[in-house]
């Protein structure tokens, strides 16, 4: 209203179409880049030259009614290239490898604890062990068998085959202690582990069905 009544001419609308960056189709070279781009800022004198080389030929203030695709091709293209130095992109490329290949903190703790507990087995039974050895009133049989009750639980068992559902489109080349089977035949096997469990823990002899109800008769 300002601008109208002092005769004025207002500015054109500015484009007003949103860009969300969790939409952006970035790759692990454009964040390198971005990492870059703000480490260079923290610099006062890199930040001032950022900042005075972004008044150029390439800004421009556009009215809202271009075409979509012509503002977009645009803003993807007519650019100008930053003075990013190639080394510094290389070197956040592995600062962000080193964060993704990291565990996250739970996953690390529960590892430290499972060593730990691993380690405190390991060093009982090996002291265990120890004395066995140094006890004169036992035979080279008997320590022998001790040592080995003791660590029995230190060693590397092989837990059986994992059987596991090959998907289609996929490589189903099986790894080491590891079955690729379909979803019918995991079943079938699961089915057949059951049965063989019913067997061994069934009750054995006494009379069942219609021999029972004779006999209660």
């Amino acid at each position: 209203e300002d601008s109208a009544e002092d005769g004025r001419r207002p500015l054109p609308a500015l484009d007003h179409r949103k860009y969300d960056s969790e939409n952006e189709d970035y790759d692990s070279d454009d964040y390198a880049e971005t990492l870059a781009l703000g480490t260079m800022m923290l610099r006062h004198s890199k930040a001032k030259a950022l900042v005075d080389a972004s008044y150029n030929r390439y800004a421009w203030n556009d009215p809202e009614d271009l075409p979509d695709w012509f503002v977009d091709d645009e803003r993807r293209y007519y650019r100008p290239q930053l003075p990013i130095p190639p080394g510094l992109v290389a070197k956040m490329k592995e600062k962000m490898m080193a964060l993704s290949t990291r565990p996250i903190a739970k996953v690390a703790e529960a590892r430290a604890r499972k060593n730990k507990r691993a380690k405190l087995k390991l060093a009982a039974a090996k002291k265990k062990a120890a004395l066995v050895a140094n006890n004169a009133d036992m035979s080279e049989t008997m320590k022998l068998k001790a040592i080995s009750k003791a660590m029995r639980g230190q060693d590397n068992r092989n837990p059986g085959k994992t059987y596991v559902v090959a998907k289609k489109g996929r490589n189903n080349k099986g790894m080491k202690g590891m079955k690729l089977v379909d979803k019918r035949m995991k079943n079938d096997k699961r089915s057949m582990d059951r049965s063989d469990k019913k067997k061994k823990g069934g009750k054995k002899g006494g009379l069942t069905g219609s021999k029972r109800r004779r006999h209660h008769s």
